[in-house]
């Protein structure tokens, strides 16, 4: 089967061949984006989401109470403090932050999801 491409006046028949030498090299570049996407999703777990001149707030996901000390997460919250604070770090205070008000958390719930956050205030030495 061949397809036809129109150009001006006069149709052209393109092989099926060539067809998919073009198709391929997209195919490619969209399995890469995809991979790519997917690894970068899962390289940083923590960000930085308050800083301030001596310190400031990480956070990241868990699932539950249990994995906060062995998580990716914490691993990756531990790199971010590091590199603000080289000196050390002294941790005032860390737990589940909020996401949103209970109000609207009984509202929107079902949408928002069952992620939950873990926060670390910390200052630097």
């Amino acid at each position: 089967m061949h397809l036809y491409s129109i150009a001006g006046d006069a149709a052209i028949r393109v092989p099926k061949a060539a067809r998919t030498r073009r198709i391929e090299p997209v195919l490619r570049a969209g399995v890469l984006a995809i991979a790519l996407l997917s690894a970068a999703a899962c390289g940083h777990d923590a960000s930085l989401q308050r800083e301030t001149a001596g310190g400031g707030l990480v956070t990241f996901s868990i699932l539950s109470e249990s994995d906060v000390f062995s998580s990716t997460g914490r691993h990756d919250a531990q790199r971010i403090m590091q590199e603000k604070c080289p000196s050390g770090i002294h941790i005032v205070k860390e737990g589940e932050v909020p996401k949103v008000s209970q109000a609207a958390d009984r509202a929107w719930g079902p949408q928002i999801g069952a992620d939950r956050i873990w926060g670390i205030h910390f200052t630097c030495k």
